[in-house]
Parts: structure tokens; sequence; C-alpha cells
């Protein structure tokens, strides 16, 4: 995979992206039967492009984990500054170093474990 090329030898941090087919099958998933109830709660979802709302309604989904209680708060969250959201989702480890400095090696291996656990949660 491209993505993991880029880690490893460019020390790129990737960023997601989400397609409207990718997005439903999530929602079908992870909610089942509440397919268009969750479909109505994304359609919150404040963004200046189809292409971002998608990637920000993903983090969202990620991190309510299939319940959907959750939703409805991340999606606040979201709303009011994205970043939260999507750097928990996407980036959990980095997000977790903060400002902290570390070895290039080891960012590169943090970009790659989040990477990793995001795109097999993606296509479970």
């Amino acid at each position: 995979m491209f993505e993991i090329f880029k880690i490893r030898y460019l020390g790129h941090q990737p960023a997601a992206i989400i397609t409207g087919k990718t997005l439903d099958k999530i929602i079908r998933r992870d909610y089942g039967d509440n397919f268009k109830e969750v479909t109505e709660k994304l359609s919150t979802i404040k963004s200046d492009s189809p292409k971002g709302k998608n990637r920000l309604a993903a983090a969202v989904l990620r991190l309510s984990n299939g319940d959907l209680t959750k939703i409805d708060p991340y999606i606040d969250k979201c709303n009011y500054d994205y970043r939260d959201i999507v750097m928990q989702a996407e980036y959990p480890r980095r997000s977790k170093l903060g400002f902290d400095k570390t070895t290039s090696d080891k960012l590169k291996q943090i970009y790659l474990d989040d990477w990793t656990d995001y795109f097999n949660w993606l296509n479970q």
C-alpha cells in the first residue's frame, strides 16, 4: 500500500479519504437497522466539502464504537472543533504524544501503528 510506503520512507502522516460508499458500509456494519437514523444524525456535521464531511462522519462513528447514544455528543464536539475528533479517531497514539519531542523513527512507527489500526477498522 502506498500509504505505508509514504509513512516508512517519507515520514508522512496519512489522512483518511472516506467515500460515501465506505461511509454507508461502516454505518450498515456498526449500526445495522439504525442506518437511516445514523445517516440523518451525520447529516448535521458541518464541513466545507463532501469529502471533509465523510471524513468527519467516519471519525464520529469510530469514536462512537457502535453506540448510538454517543453519536450526537461527538457530532457536537466535531462541529465545535473537528480537530480533536479527527485526532482521536485517526491518530490516537500521536495525540497522546502531544508536543513531546521524539525521534523520527519513533514518530514513523506511531504513524504506522495509527494508520494500520484505522485501516483495519475501516475494512472490518
